[in-house]
């Protein structure tokens, strides 16, 4: 890699990537494969509220704003992560009104955290997203071979666009990278029947619906 030898901080998260071997057009950081499968799943932004992680795997899947300052500083949340059993990584936003330089910047980040998280110890199960086909020639970049993959169905049926995108992601994404277990955060779809190997776990909304309708309490055990 050319350097200019310019002396400066490391503003540009220069360090996150350290040692990674970088792949695609864009240099996304290639992640490890891993089998892993979540239980008990609860949100980034629930994790202060949670009495017992190691029970518990903990994703990203909810508003971006809940967890922009973690792209900042992660070296300063990893104390209250580091118990959880595994880690679903982070998912910056896809918009289809979005410039692509911005969707490939919020890919990115996606992969950038993922690795860091996976070279700092943690047991991740990576996150694909996309949102639009021309997406594909580069929003799988870094994912791993044969490996669980994490997706979200949020807002993937708010219009026939954007379920069709969805469906037409899914299937590349086998077709690149033939994950092992496609985990899906969201309800059950009968289009997904086909691939066998589809595990899904309720989204944040569900969640805080069925402990409303349940009564439990606010902190988790």
């Amino acid at each position: 890699m050319y350097k200019t030898n310019v002396r400066k901080t490391d503003n540009f998260k220069l360090h996150y990537t350290h040692g990674a071997i970088l792949v695609g057009k864009y240099d996304f950081p290639q992640l490890e494969a891993t089998q892993a499968i979540p239980e008990n799943v609860v949100s980034f932004s629930e994790r202060k509220s949670v009495r017992h992680p190691e029970n518990r795997c903990l994703d990203f899947f909810e508003d971006d704003y809940q967890f922009e300052a973690f792209y900042n500083q992660p070296d300063k949340y990893f104390g209250s992560l580091k118990n959880f059993i595994h880690i679903i990584t982070p998912d910056f936003s896809l918009l289809p009104e979005m410039p692509i330089w911005q969707r490939i910047y919020n890919c990115a980040r996606n992969r950038v955290l993922a690795y860091y998280l996976q070279s700092n110890g943690f047991s991740i199960i990576p996150v694909a997203s996309w949102c639009m086909e021309e997406d594909f020639e580069w929003c799988f970049d870094g994912l791993p071979q044969n490996s669980s993959i994490a997706i979200s169905s949020n807002g993937c049926k708010s219009s026939p666009f954007s379920q069709k995108t969805f469906l037409r992601g899914i299937e590349e994404l086998f077709l690149q990278k033939s994950p092992t277990h496609l985990i899906v955060c969201g309800r059950y779809m009968k289009e997904l029947e086909a691939y066998g190997n589809v595990i899904y776990y309720p989204n944040f909304s569900q969640r805080r619906k069925e402990r409303e309708q349940s009564g439990q309490p606010r902190l988790f055990s």
